[in-house]
């Protein structure tokens, strides 16, 4: 893009929130107030850690656009880099500050927290940075996810119990089927036996099924059948009327009924508004910014 063709100050925000893919942000939110209500964590702490996750996640959009980089000027020359709208400098700037502040609130929060951000920050560069070619890049953004519930738990407890491993091993395998699902974008679809064709549901379905079968109090289980409501609408657009970019976008939305059904699990009511909140801003905001 030539200096005379400088985008306006409108064209370059939305850039950024596209680089962002800030629609999925309050999945990130969520998660977090999951992971901290299993431990006992109190709102405030919850919300500092949350800030956090948001902005690990953010410059992890922004690194995967910057790896990428080549191959969206074949494939997607539009996207914010390829076209210019936005200078790589200034990517890369944004991306090192949203990662230096986010291990600074991380520290703020206290426990072990800045920990679990070490750990998360390594995998979100060891995704972004192989996961073109890596057949197990389902699996580490699935650990990802997890990790956000085992930093906000640590920002509290010394420990993870059991109740967070659980769950978290739970979130990530939905991560993990979801991410399967989106790497199918694009490719043909050709006669699979049934186990080849289905084995993703059970990995996006097995959180509903654990909260079912796991002896929790009532309240949990109308939480995890809007999950399951959800989920099966969305496989929809896998496995009926076929539009990859639709489900995924869905079933990131899914991430804050999931976490909902962790609160609920949890005994954390008064935080369930939140989540539900969260998942009508995400589909909301997902009209807007492309989460995917």
């Amino acid at each position: 893009m030539s200096s005379s063709a400088a985008p306006g100050r409108s064209v370059r925000w939305h850039a950024h929130l596209s680089l962002a893919r800030i629609s999925n942000s309050p999945t990130v939110v969520t998660n977090a107030l999951a992971g901290s209500a299993l431990v006992g964590g109190d709102l405030g702490g919850a919300l500092t850690v949350a800030v956090a996750m948001v902005l690990f996640y953010t410059g992890g959009m922004y690194l995967n656009d910057l790896l990428d980089l080549q191959i969206d000027r074949r494939d997607r020359p539009d996207r914010p880099l390829p076209s210019g709208t936005i200078p790589l400098s200034e990517a890369w700037a944004v991306t090192a500050l949203l990662f230096v502040v986010g291990m600074g609130l991380l520290l703020l929060a206290g426990g072990r927290a800045p920990l679990g951000g070490l750990v998360l920050a390594a995998l979100i560069v060891l995704y972004d940075a192989w996961h073109k070619t890596n057949p197990l890049s389902p699996v580490v953004m699935g650990a990802t996810r997890a990790l956000v519930y085992v930093t906000a738990a640590l920002a509290v407890a010394p420990t993870v119990g059991p109740a967070v491993t659980v769950w978290a091993l739970l979130l990530g395998a939905y991560t993990a089927g979801l991410t399967y699902v989106a790497k199918t974008e694009g490719r043909p679809v050709r006669p699979q036996s049934w186990p080849a064709r289905y084995w993703p549901v059970a990995l996006v379905a097995a959180p509903v099924l654990y909260a079912v079968v796991g002896g929790f109090a009532w309240p949990t289980w109308p939480a995890a059948l809007l999950l399951a409501a959800w989920i099966a609408y969305s496989l929809r657009f896998v496995y009926v009327a076929r539009n990859i970019g639709a489900s995924v976008g869905h079933l990131i939305a899914g991430m804050c009924l999931l976490d909902a059904t962790v609160l609920a699990a949890a005994g954390a009511f008064a935080w369930l508004p939140l989540a539900y909140a969260a998942f009508a801003l995400t589909l909301w905001a997902q009209r807007h910014i492309r989460g995917t």
